[in-house]
């Protein structure tokens, strides 16, 4: 047991870190029990340990101590402390779902400002009119030449965000610390005064942006979590009012700008970061996302692959128990459109050779391709993204002066245009409507149901498919049979990069070794329990190759691990259901099984015989259908 001496004495914080740090790893909950309530400095807990780069809290929450992790919350340690190494926050590191949800818990119950996970961006479908809503409100910022104005906006940043606000904060939470962030957060200070003196707070926020130091994560950390506050009435009144102000400020003087014309980027640039498998289930194809923070581009790719630690993914963070990957490196690509979007600051910055372009905050794009690369053997660059920036139309009102005539113009030329394209067309559609498709073609994942009815179905470029060879189309539709096969898979809590590696090996058997001319089945669900998707094989046109005697009559279906559960079945109904709405199957259709496996065959049979919605009744009990 750890001496009293050695637990009072302000000398021995290392040793008692420690201490610490080894029960919590070993999971020593007896000791740790009697040492806690005693200590003098109760915020060694939140230090991190020289020779990990991580808290105590964090190797309690990697290696599963859920009982530690307890004990640790009780006693003052924070969740939103990332480690040195990976840059992780104790909740990322979680190793199991009831260390994250207790982690949840305490965050609701006693913590204010600091958060186990920061939602980085917003998702949905009405994004371009939050865009839109956030500039009408900060409109009153575009008298940009009211100098006294400005000095006294930048002046309340100076004082309450800088010197208050952001100097306490950080010194709560790495008091070992304090003296380098306080001389950091001092730099930072001159040059938000050297904005003032010099009436130029472009150059000088970005270099105080772009410096080496706490300030720009720390500001987009905040703008992250508090500047939707902004937006609601409730929010401005309350105790964050004048943070939420600042980071208002902030954003906004750099938006009105007068010179900030000069520096539009429009065209082509690149984010290269490290995200955990939670950031990665935000992107899902065809999803509009608004940035809530600044965003760090590159106009260089290869910077990008630097950040994004490219070729570094067996070194990445993996499990404690089972050495899944936690952590990915990610390429973001983004198509900046509009003007007013991106500002190219490698000539004002302090890190030129970056090449930066800075993406504003309340930007919003649609993700347009979602490219996972194989983990084993590694790629250089594990996830792939594509984002286009969507284009509000109404931002400058040109769309309401359009008049009658130029609609009639348009409406005129686009009837006349389609009409000929109908009649160049139409022949050859026809005579290709039945016919195989070439050899070698890339996939346009368009052939598949996207209506409300129907569940949500990852296209091909999720798990990096190859090209198929060759396709027939089904000549028979609606399908009257649905196969149902199982394929076994050694880990059965997959992630998405999981089920992309397993699909992938799946498409490369059956093209390399069977010599089909694709993976053989129409869709495949993998996941793990409670977070099964749906992913594209051969889709709802063509012919599969998952049950001799009935491939051209039916649509193969593949789960991927434990199939045998209501989950599964839900989903296998979400799918049957899409179909029959979209008249791919027919309504009174068969359930095909594996002969080899009439337990699960069974299994499903019993589930859609007592069924209400599907009203599943083209079967005898006395006669079952297997694959031949």
């Amino acid at each position: 047991m750890i001496s009293t001496y050695s637990l009072n004495g302000c000398d021995n914080d290392t040793s008692v870190q420690d201490t610490l740090y080894r029960y919590c790893q070993e999971n020593n909950l007896e000791e740790l029990r009697n040492i806690l309530p005693f200590l003098r400095n109760a915020s060694v807990i939140n230090e991190i340990h020289t020779a990990t780069g991580s808290t105590c809290l964090h190797v309690a929450c990697y290696r599963g101590h859920k009982d530690v992790v307890e004990i640790l919350l009780q006693h003052g340690a924070s969740s939103s402390i990332r480690n040195t190494r990976h840059y992780l926050t104790p909740y990322e590191e979680a190793g199991t779902e009831d260390i994250k949800q207790l982690l949840i818990k305490y965050e609701r119950l006693f913590s204010s400002s600091t958060r186990y996970y920061i939602e980085w961006s917003m998702v949905g479908d009405d994004l371009l009119s939050k865009r839109r809503q956030f500039r009408e409100i900060i409109d009153l910022y575009k008298a940009y030449n009211n100098r006294h104005l400005i000095s006294k906006l930048l002046t309340e940043v100076i004082h309450y965000y800088l010197n208050d606000y952001l100097l306490n904060e950080i010194n709560q939470a790495e008091s070992t610390k304090s003296e380098i962030i306080r001389q950091q957060i001092e730099t930072v200070q001159t040059y938000f005064q050297e904005a003032i003196n010099k009436h130029d707070y472009l150059t000088y926020f970005i270099k105080a942006y772009t410096l080496t130091t706490c300030f720009y994560q720390k500001l987009n950390e905040h703008l992250a979590m508090y500047i939707l506050e902004y937006f609601d009435e409730t929010g401005r009144s309350s105790s964050n009012y004048r943070l939420v102000n600042c980071l208002v400020h902030i954003v906004t003087l750099l938006i009105y700008h007068p010179n900030l014309p000069l520096y539009q980027f429009q065209g082509v640039c690149y984010r290269g970061m490290r995200i955990t498998q939670k950031d990665l289930d935000q992107y899902q194809l065809g999803q509009h996302i608004l940035n809530r923070s600044f965003l760090s581009t590159s106009a260089y790719r290869s910077v990008a692959e630097m950040f994004a630690g490219e070729g570094q993914q067996s070194c990445m963070r993996r499990s404690y128990q089972d050495h899944r990957s936690l952590q990915y490196s990610c390429i973001c690509k983004y198509e900046i459109k509009q003007e007013s979007t991106a500002i190219n600051i490698e000539n004002l910055s302090t890190r030129p050779d970056e090449k930066e372009v800075l993406i504003i905050p309340f930007s919003v794009f649609e993700v347009t391709n979602i490219k996972i690369n194989p983990l084993d053997p590694p790629s250089k660059i594990s996830v792939e993204i594509e984002l286009k920036e969507c284009e509000d139309i109404n931002k400058s009102g040109k769309f309401q002066k359009c008049t009658i005539h130029t609609y009639l113009l348009y409406s005129i030329t686009g009837l006349l245009l389609l009409l000929a394209f109908i009649l160049a067309f139409n022949i050859k559609i026809n005579i290709n409507a039945n016919m195989a498709t070439p050899k070698m073609q890339i996939d346009d994942d368009v052939d598949y149901p996207v209506g409300p009815d129907c569940p949500n179905i990852l296209n091909r470029s999720m798990w990096n498919a190859r090209p198929f060879l060759s396709r027939d189309y089904l000549q028979l539709l609606p399908v009257t049979h649905i196969v149902i096969r199982r394929m076994g898979v050694s880990n059965s809590s997959m992630n998405k990069l999981d089920c992309a590696k397993q699909i992938k090996k799946c498409q490369a058997y059956h093209m390399d070794t069977l010599g089909w001319f694709d993976i053989g089945f129409n869709f495949i669900i993998c996941g793990a329990d409670g977070q099964k998707q749906i992913y594209k094989g051969r889709g709802w046109k063509y012919i599969g190759a998952h049950c001799k005697g009935y491939n051209a009559r039916s649509l193969g279906i593949v789960v991927m691990g434990n199939q045998a559960n209501r989950e599964s079945c839900k989903i296998i109904k979400s799918i049957i259901q899409c179909g029959i709405t979209q008249n791919n199957i027919m309504k009174n259709f068969t359930l095909v099984g594996d002969l080899k496996e009439t337990n699960i065959h069974n299994y499903y049979l019993n589930y859609f015989i007592n069924d209400p919605d599907i009203h599943y009744a083209n079967v005898s009990m006395n006669k079952k259908t297997f694959c031949q």
